[in-house]
């Protein structure tokens, strides 16, 4: 899936309803997973592409539940 932003761009991918890979600019696995659900606004395009390589291995709940803690602690600050 690609998501787009007024000042980045990413994609996420999926395999069997779990995400295996997430990529923006430089970064990769978990951390431009977190760094796309961190965006305020998005544009998402769904198609079937596959990534080249599988980084994250964390279920898709953990990942939304930490980016949720990381956007908590970044709006306390």
């Amino acid at each position: 899936m690609g998501v787009t932003s007024a000042a980045d761009t990413g994609a996420i991918y999926f395999r069997v309803g779990e995400v295996v890979h997430a990529e923006s600019n430089t970064l990769q696995g978990e951390e431009a997973f977190y760094w796309i659900l961190s965006w305020e606004l998005g544009i998402f395009a769904c198609d079937e592409s596959r990534p080249e390589k599988e980084t994250i291995e964390e279920s898709w709940d953990f990942l939304l539940m930490e980016s949720l803690r990381r956007l908590e602690t970044v709006r306390n600050r």
